[in-house]
C-alpha cells in the first residue's frame, strides 16, 4: 500500500496574516505555561495543509508568527485580519468570494491561578475549566451584519497540550486520524509517556510497537513529547455575503492560562463543514490503480484484493476448510493485463476530491458508481453492513459454539460484532477470535451472536469441528430481517462408544479463548502448551490456574508445557502434577542465544513421569535426533502427527513404521501446535476410547493413549478391528502364525474420503477406494496371513485438504494392533540401522558441538543417550543372532 499524497482542497483559500502577527516564539514562552515553551518551536510553518485544508502558517525566521489574543498582548484594541484575496489576486470588477465556512487553527494556554500556577492535583492536560470564554471572533462581510462567535475553552478551542479524554466539542486537532497498516513494518519500541500518581489515566501513554498497531490507527493525544495541538474550528457563515474581516478579541480578563494563539485562517466554499466526515464507506475499485494516490477532505483508510470474489467453490470442495490460497481463473477468463478488483475503506468529506492516478472523482460521484474516461478504471458503492440480525447456532436443539463466515454477493467477509474483518495471521500475533483458512475467513462464536449485515444475498457457512455436518447456504437479508437460526446435524458420534477427541498441542490462546475454540471445534480436552522462545516465555502464568471447563463439563482446557531443544527434539508434557522446567535447553530459538544445553528430553521425560503426567514426542519426528533414542528407552508415551501427506508417505509416518517395525509399540497422536490464527485448533486431533469403567478424565484418557486405544485424524473416524480387537490390543498366535479376520470403517461428516488401507508392517496389504471425489462412508472386510510378529493398522486416504498454515489433507489413521508369533519376533534390520544412524549421531553432536561448559556435563548427556544405541544393538543381536546393526 503506497502513500496517499494529502492534497489541498480546490475549494479552500488561505489567508495571508503577516499583517496580523504580533507575537513570536519567546512572547508565547513567556506568557504560556512553561511546558509550552520547547513545544512551540517543534510547530510546523509556513504552507500546511491541515486535514485537507490549506494553511499559510508564520514562518520562524520572520519572528512574529502568531497572533496572540489576550490582554496585555499588542495590540491592546481588537486585533483585525483582512480575510479578502492578496491584492494580486483581487479582480475589482468582482465582489470578494462567498465563502461557506471560516476555519480557524487555533489553541489556548493552560488554566492557571492568578499567581500563574495550577494545583499539584491538576498537571498540564486537564482541560478546566469546561465552557471558559476566551475569545470573541467578530467576522465582517461585504454587506449585512456582523457574526459574532465566543471560543470557550473545550467547545470551539482547547488547551494546546492535552491529555486523553479531553477532546474539545467543537473543534479537530490539526492531525487526521492516520491509519496504520498492522502487517507492518512495526517501529521500534519507544519510551512512553507516565505521569505521578493520580494521573495516570488521561496522561499517561504507554509505550508499543507490534500491539497498537493491531488497532489500524495512530492516537496522537496525548503525545510522549507533549507536543501542541491546533485546534480546528469551522464557523459556519450561512448565507451572508461575502467575508471581508475578522476581528479578534480577549475575554479572558488578563487571568493566566486565558491566551489564545492563532495559527492559521482559511476560508472554505463547500456545500458542508469540510471537517465533518461521513461514516466510513467501502468501494470496489477495478483498475490499474487501486489505492488513491492523493485525496483533501477525508482518509482513505485501507484497502484489499477481492480474490475471485464472485467465483464457485469447487464440486466436491469440503465446506468449512478453506479454499485453496490463489486458485486462479482461467486463463480465457480474465485478461492478463486486468488487475485484480480491491475494496477500498474510504472516510470523506461530502466535498472531497480523491484521485486515482490522473482521474479525479468527487465523494458524491462514489455514490453513483464512476469510470474513468479511459475507461480503466470503475468505481461502485458497496451497500453498507447496517442491518442488525440475531443469529443462534443450534445443535440437538441447544444453542452451541461454532465457526462461522457470512459473506456478501460482492465477496466481501462479514465479520459478527466483537470480531475483526481482517485477521492476523502472524506467529503468536493473533487474538483468538478468528481463522484463516486458505482464501477464507471465519470467526469462534458462541452459540448466540450478533452481526450487521448489508442487504441483498449473503452465504453463510457454519462448521463445527469433524462430525457435525457443515452448513452453506445463501440468505437474503432486508430490513425486516428476522432472527436467524441455522441448525447443526451431529451425523457421528464416537462418545457412547467411550471415544474422546483432543489436540495435544495448542500454543498462545488464554484458556477462556481455547475453551470456546474447543466447543466450536467440538474437542472434549484442548491442551494449551507454556513455552519458552529466546527471550520469550507464553502461556506460563496460565500453568497454575489455567484449566478450564465450559458449564457443561463436556470441553476443558488443560495447561501442560512444550520442553524443547533445537537439536535433540521436542516433547508435549502433559498432565503433570507440577510444571517440567526448564523449558528449554540449550541456545536459540528454544533458549536464549548462547545457553548452555543442561538438559535432555530424557531428563524432562523422567520427571513428566514422576509427576503423572503423559510425554508425547511433538511434531514427530521434528526435531530428529534424541526423540529416536528415547522412543527405544521407552520413555515417550506417544508420538504426535501434525500434518497427513496424500499419500500418507511424510516423515512421520516412515519414522513411526520404523520403530514399530523394530517392535516399539508406541501409539499416535494428532496434534496442531497451533500457533496462529491460520491453524484450527483441532484440524489434526486424538480419538481415544476410555475405559469405560473409569472416571471419564485426563488420567482416563491419558490411560487410553498408553494402552494405544486412539486413532489421529484430520477429518475422518477410523475404526479398525482385528479379529475382533482393537487398537492397542496384542494377539498371540502360535508358531507358524494364522489368519486374522480384518474390518475397518472410515466415516466423515462430508465426502473426503479417497481410499481406506490396511497396512502390515509398513506396508499397505488391501485397499478400498473410493468413487468420484470422496465418499462418507468407506469399508474393507479382509483375511490375513500372519507367519511371524507383526503389527496391523487402518488409515484413510484423501486429496481433500485443510487449508491451514500447516496445510494437511483429510486423512486418518489408527494405532496398531499387535501380533506375536512365537519364535518369530518383529524386527525390521534396514529400520534399526536407520534408527541407530540418527542415535548414533545425536551422541557425537552431545560429545563435541553442544554448548557445554562443565565436560562431566557433556559425558553424563552423552552417555544417557549412548544407552539407547547400546539396547537397540543388544535387541537387534538377539533378533538375528548375529553382529549388531551399524556396530
Amino acid at each position: 500500500m503506497s502513500d496517499t499524497i494529502r492534497t489541498p482542497s480546490r475549494l479552500a483559500r488561505e489567508v495571508d496574516l503577516g499583517n496580523a502577527w504580533n507575537a513570536t516564539d519567546d512572547d508565547l514562552a513567556v506568557r504560556f505555561h512553561p511546558l509550552y515553551d520547547a513545544s512551540l518551536r517543534r510547530l510546523a510553518e509556513g504552507s500546511a495543509v491541515l486535514r485537507g485544508l490549506p494553511f499559510r502558517l508564520g514562518q520562524r525566521r520572520a519572528g512574529r508568527r502568531w497572533i496572540l489574543v489576550g490582554e496585555g498582548a499588542p495590540p491592546s484594541t481588537p486585533i483585525a485580519i483582512d480575510l479578502r484575496p492578496p491584492p494580486l489576486d483581487r479582480d475589482v470588477s468582482l465582489e470578494p468570494a462567498r465563502a461557506s465556512h471560516l476555519v480557524v487553527a487555533h489553541f489556548a494556554d493552560s488554566w492557571r491561578d492568578t499567581d500563574g500556577r495550577r494545583p499539584a492535583g491538576l498537571p498540564v492536560g486537564w482541560v478546566v475549566p469546561a465552557g471558559e470564554p476566551l475569545a470573541r471572533y467578530e467576522l465582517r462581510f461585504a454587506g449585512g451584519p456582523a457574526q459574532i462567535v465566543d471560543i470557550r475553552r473545550r467547545f470551539e478551542i482547547a488547551d494546546g497540550i492535552i491529555g486523553w479524554g479531553y477532546l474539545p466539542f467543537l473543534a479537530l486537532g490539526h492531525r487526521a486520524d492516520e491509519p496504520i497498516d498492522w502487517r507492518g513494518p512495526h517501529a521500534r519500541l519507544e519510551p512512553g509517556l507516565y505521569a505521578p500518581a493520580g494521573h495516570a489515566g488521561p496522561l499517561t501513554m504507554l509505550p508499543g510497537a507490534w500491539g497498537p498497531a493491531q488497532t489500524g490507527v495512530a492516537d496522537f493525544v496525548p503525545s510522549a513529547t507533549a507536543d501542541i495541538t491546533c485546534w480546528l474550528h469551522a464557523i459556519p457563515l450561512g448565507n451572508r455575503s461575502a467575508p471581508i474581516e475578522m476581528r479578534v478579541m480577549s475575554l479572558g480578563g488578563g487571568r493566566p492560562g486565558s491566551d489564545v494563539v492563532i495559527a492559521g485562517v482559511t476560508l472554505f466554499a463547500g456545500t458542508a463543514d469540510p471537517l465533518v466526515l461521513a461514516p466510513r464507506r467501502q468501494v470496489r475499485v477495478d483498475g490499474p490503480v487501486g489505492w488513491p494516490t492523493a485525496l483533501d477532505l477525508g482518509i482513505a483508510i485501507r484497502t484489499r484484493p477481492l480474490d475471485d470474489p464472485e467465483g464457485p467453490v469447487e464440486p466436491g470442495d469440503p465446506i468449512g476448510w478453506g479454499r485453496p490460497r490463489g486458485r486462479a481463473s482461467a486463463p480465457d477468463e480474465v485478461p492478463v493485463d486486468r488487475p485484480r478488483p480491491s475494496i477500498l475503506d474510504l472516510a470523506l468529506a461530502p466535498d472531497a476530491r480523491i484521485r486515482f492516478g490522473s482521474w479525479e472523482v468527487g465523494a458524491a460521484e462514489l455514490d453513483r458508481g464512476a469510470t474513468s474516461p479511459d475507461g480503466r478504471t470503475t468505481i461502485r458503492p458497496l451497500p453498507a453492513p447496517d442491518i442488525r440480525v440475531d443469529v443462534r447456532v443450534t445443535a440437538g436443539g441447544v444453542a452451541t459454539a461454532s465457526r462461522v463466515r457470512f459473506v456478501s454477493s460482492d465477496g466481501r467477509y462479514l465479520p459478527p460484532l466483537g470480531h475483526r474483518d481482517e485477521i492476523n495471521p502472524g506467529l503468536f500475533e493473533d487474538s483468538g477470535a478468528g481463522l484463516i483458512l486458505g482464501r477464507d475467513t471465519y470467526a469462534y462464536v458462541e452459540g448466540s451472536f450478533e452481526i450487521d449485515l448489508p442487504p441483498g444475498t449473503v452465504e453463510v457457512e457454519v462448521v463445527k469441528g469433524f462430525d457435525h455436518r457443515p452448513v452453506r447456504r445463501a440468505i437474503d437479508v432486508g430490513p425486516a430481517m428476522q432472527p436467524l437460526e441455522i441448525a447443526l446435524e451431529r451425523v457421528i458420534d464416537l462418545a457412547p462408544g467411550g471415544w474422546r477427541s483432543s489436540d495435544s498441542h495448542v500454543h498462545f490462546l488464554a484458556p477462556s479463548t481455547a475453551l470456546l475454540q474447543a466447543a466450536a471445534e467440538d474437542l472434549d480436552w484442548v491442551h494449551v502448551l507454556a513455552t519458552q522462545l529466546g527471550d520469550e516465555f507464553k502461556s506460563t502464568t496460565d500453568l497454575a490456574w489455567g484449566g478450564a471447563r465450559d458449564p457443561s463439563g463436556r470441553h476443558e482446557v488443560l495447561v501442560g508445557t512444550e520442553n524443547r531443544q533445537n537439536m535433540l527434539g521436542h516433547l508435549a508434557l502433559l498432565g503433570a502434577r507440577r510444571p517440567i522446567r526448564p523449558f528449554a535447553s540449550g541456545g536459540a530459538p528454544e533458549g536464549r542465544i548462547g545457553a548452555e544445553t543442561r538438559e535432555l528430553l530424557a531428563d524432562w521425560a523422567d520427571r513428566c513421569h514422576a509427576e503423572g503426567g503423559l510425554v508425547v514426542g511433538a511434531h514427530f519426528p521434528l526435531p530428529f535426533a534424541e526423540i529416536a533414542a528415547n522412543v527405544v528407552a521407552g520413555r515417550i508415551d506417544a508420538l504426535e502427527f501434525q500434518v497427513f501427506a496424500p499419500g500418507l508417505d511424510n516423515p512421520s509416518i516412515l519414522e513411526w513404521y520404523r520403530l514399530l517395525n523394530c517392535g516399539y509399540r508406541v501409539p499416535v497422536l494428532g496434534g496442531t501446535d497451533k500457533m496462529s490464527a491460520e491453524v484450527p485448533v483441532g484440524a489434526v486431533r486424538t480419538y481415544a476410547r476410555l475405559d469405560p469403567d473409569v472416571e471419564p478424565g485426563f488420567a482416563a484418557w491419558a490411560d487410553a493413549v498408553r494402552a494405544g486405544r486412539t486413532f489421529a485424524t484430520s477429518g475422518p473416524v477410523i475404526e479398525l478391528t482385528v479379529d475382533g480387537r482393537e487398537p492397542g490390543s496384542v494377539l498371540s498366535l502360535p508358531r507358524g502364525g494364522g489368519r486374522l479376520e480384518v474390518a475397518i470403517r472410515a466415516r466423515s461428516s462430508q465426502p473426503v474420503i479417497g481410499a481406506v488401507e490396511l497396512v502390515v508392517n509398513g506396508r499397505v496389504v488391501a485397499t478400498e477406494l473410493a468413487t468420484g471425489s470422496g465418499a462418507e462412508l468407506l469399508s474393507l472386510s479382509t483375511t490375513i496371513e500372519v507367519a511371524s510378529g507383526s503389527w496391523i493398522a487402518a488409515r484413510s486416504r484423501s486429496d481433500h485438504e485443510i487449508h491451514s498454515a500447516f496445510n494437511t489433507s483429510m486423512a486418518a489413521h489408527s494405532s496398531p494392533v499387535y501380533v506375536e508369533v512365537a519364535d518369530r519376533p518383529l524386527f525390521v534390520a534396514d529400520d534399526a540401522t536407520a534408527i541407530l544412524q540418527v542415535i548414533d549421531g545425536t551422541v557425537a553432536w552431545l560429545e563435541t558441538m553442544a554448548t557445554v561448559g562443565d565436560p562431566a556435563v557433556r559425558a553424563r548427556l552423552a552417555g544417557r543417550v549412548a544407552e539407547s544405541a547400546s539396547a537397540l544393538r543388544a535387541r537387534a543381536a538377539a533378533a538375528v543372532g548375529g553382529g549388531p546393526p551399524g556396530g
